[in-house]
């Protein structure tokens, strides 16, 4: 059953698990269930062609806390959408916050890969959706829309993580 995205966050007494999944990230490694398991991480769901808004909250999460374990999902089934490779949307999702040399955040630890299978399972229509999984598997809170809030990925992270 797919969680409900009627608001930004998902209801408290419903926990969910995150459905199945496998992919191939743009660093040639493979994702799924099984690599994740035990271990919170984030997804984020956005496409190739999603830039300022999507790229914006992956530096504000990046920015709000390094390193944090986030799969960056592809809602765009196409194989080279928006004419873009997967290491192509990588380098172009490193390079937003280039302009005035203050940041640089390489995103490092952030994988992308196709995941349409998995944003048709949950609902997800929009891209710029973030859910974030506990160590169990489950889904702790889902936030729909640009995240910049660096309080309240925290949160969201906290919540993850307990």
């Amino acid at each position: 059953m797919a969680p409900s995205l009627a608001g930004c966050v998902q209801e408290e007494d419903e926990i969910t698990s995150f459905p199945m999944f496998s992919a191939i990230a743009d660093n040639g490694e493979l994702y799924d269930n099984q690599r994740m398991e035990n271990q919170s991480y984030i997804v984020m769901f956005s496409a190739e062609w999603c830039n300022r808004p999507c790229y914006s909250t992956m530096h504000s999460m990046w920015n709000a806390q390094a390193e944090l374990p986030v799969l960056v999902m592809s809602t765009d089934p196409a194989e080279r959408a928006g004419g873009l490779t997967l290491e192509q949307w990588h380098e172009s999702a490193n390079a937003y916050d280039d302009d005035d040399n203050s940041t640089n955040n390489e995103l490092t630890t952030y994988a992308f890969m196709k995941g349409d299978d998995v944003a048709i399972l949950l609902e997800i229509n929009t891209p710029g959706t973030m859910i974030f999984v506990n160590s169990n598997g489950e889904i702790t809170d889902i936030h729909e829309g640009k995240l910049d809030d660096k309080d309240l990925i925290l949160s969201y992270w906290a919540n993850a993580n307990k």
